[in-house]
């Protein structure tokens, strides 16, 4: 690395990370990954600590000044601002999981009904079994699906100009607002349905 692109930069760190290790350092580094690496090497249990909370469901978010890096720009000299490593919680994916085990409590008890009752039972044994398979099936179901997204109140910079209708970008996102006009429209249009009629002319 040259030695003119190194300067002293502040790295701060937060949450759990700045409460055990402390909260400011000054570091000779010339990127945010290499700050990282100089920590795992100054502090005792840095780098164990960064490993270890993933399976806490912590993650670390790199900032510099107020621009929150992607893994790809951790290489990149930072700027002038300071670099600040923060926690964020990370969203498992454990939608489904109870469903499941409940389903497949159901099961059993359901077949343990049906066993031990010697048949006088069996109906009410066969439904649990019945409704803990579903529920196994849909808890399955639940953890291999994406989540779906929230709707958002913006529409997405990728919605493009449609060539059917005049104006601006005149698509909006599902469940935006559709306004009421009154009087001549002088602005783009959010067209709620749209479609192309095709028929051969004679």
């Amino acid at each position: 690395m040259c030695a003119t692109s190194e300067k002293i930069r502040t790295v701060r760190l937060y949450g759990r990370l700045g409460a055990r290790f402390g909260r400011r350092f000054e570091l000779a580094v010339a990127s945010p990954a290499e700050a990282i690496q100089a920590l795992c090497v100054l502090l005792a249990g840095f780098k164990r600590e960064l490993i270890e909370s993933r399976d806490k469901g912590v993650t670390y978010a790199v900032f510099v000044g107020n621009r929150n890096l992607i893994k790809e720009e951790l290489e990149l000299p930072p700027g002038r601002g300071e670099i600040r490593i923060a926690p964020v919680l990370v969203g498992n994916k454990r939608g489904g999981v109870l469903q499941t085990i409940l389903g497949a409590v159901l099961v059993v008890v359901g077949a343990a009904i049906s066993y031990f009752s010697a048949g006088s039972l069996a109906a009410v044994g066969v439904g649990m079994m019945q409704m803990g398979a579903a529920m196994m099936l849909g808890g399955v179901v639940q953890m291999l699906s994406p989540q779906p997204r929230g709707l958002s109140s913006k529409d997405s910079p990728q919605n493009g100009a449609s060539y059917n209708f005049n104006g601006p970008v005149n698509t909006s996102a599902q469940g935006n607002p559709v306004p009421l006009l009154y009087g001549e429209m002088l602005i783009g249009s959010a067209v709620i349905s749209g479609g192309i009629y095709a028929e051969d002319q004679v």
